[in-house]
């Protein structure tokens, strides 16, 4: 197994993201440094680093995968930690469903310190056994989302590169997209038990417009492919995301377009609060925000 990890610059929290790899004795932990030269591999211990000019994280995590040598190949990020036992686990996971190319398993959601968010965590706990009650589908992940997790996940490492990898289109959500590719083209099993992977939450984290703009792009991408539940998810994520972004007349829109094209979005009670919360005079909703 290979652990790829995307740098960009040696931050507060990578030695920690790399002790946390190596501590599982993979193959290799490769260090992927994007567009910056201060990460020192002397000072991380065992490493292997792959510098490259800024070509942001859907290329540089793409080019760690391509420079691994392993089956399997392990995602994380330089803010979060894995933990005891993760890789080997996740490694039997995927041996055990030989059809799979993808393997996600639960996270703890910490703060900077390392210290549990008991209310995330409650939430996140009853999602990831939602979706894997569901079986990890296209319309489950569409739906659910939310406990999937790049820094959790394993992949079958021809399998990634078949599927062309994270789309270098999407600097926010780019792992959405890759789940949502890999579930229709084949099959995403879950590591089950306990977490595999500290998440850390800190001031630097993706921002929310950001997640926001990338959820456009990727619903965008996958609606024209995307039937039934699925369709009628990827079109409530677009309304959500246009309201959080403050462009109500777009959401205005697109919910009217998505009622008229899907009327069970009618039984959704988040999309019916959406869709009556924007009749409301945009200069209204834009003073509320």
């Amino acid at each position: 197994m290979t652990v790829v990890i995307p740098a960009h610059g040696p931050g507060p929290f990578l030695a920690d993201a790399v002790a946390g790899a190596l501590a599982e004795e993979p193959a290799e932990v490769l260090v992927v440094e994007d567009g910056t030269d201060g990460v020192d591999p002397a000072a991380l211990g065992d490493v292997r680093l792959l510098r490259l000019p800024h070509v942001r994280r859907s290329r540089a995590r793409n080019a760690g995968v391509e420079a691994a040598e392993t089956p399997f190949v392990a995602f994380l990020d330089e803010d979060d930690v894995s933990l005891p036992g993760r890789l080997e686990r996740q490694r039997a996971a995927l041996a055990n469903a030989p059809h799979a190319t993808m393997t996600y398993g639960l996270v703890t959601v910490v703060d900077e310190s390392l210290r549990p968010d008991a209310e995330w965590n409650g939430i996140l706990a009853p999602r990831f056994a939602e979706l894997v009650a569901r079986g990890s589908t296209f319309d489950a992940i569409a739906e659910v989302g939310g406990p999937l997790y790049l820094s959790a996940t394993m992949i079958r490492r021809d399998a990634f590169l078949a599927t062309g990898g994270f789309d270098p289109d999407f600097d926010a959500h780019e792992d959405l997209d890759l789940y949502l590719r890999l579930a229709r083209d084949g099959a995403i099993v879950a590591t089950i038990g306990e977490p595999v992977t500290l998440y850390r939450v800190h001031g630097t984290n993706t921002p929310s417009d950001a997640l926001y703009r990338g959820t456009l792009g990727v619903t965008a991408k996958h609606l024209a492919d995307a039937r039934g539940a699925g369709r009628r998810a990827l079109l409530e994520r677009r309304v959500d995301a246009l309201w959080s972004l403050g462009d109500f007349p777009a959401a205005r829109r697109e919910a009217a377009k998505a009622a008229l094209a899907e009327p069970r979005l009618l039984r959704h009670p988040r999309f019916v609060k959406r869709l009556l919360g924007l009749a409301a005079p945009t200069r209204l909703l834009e003073a509320r925000r």
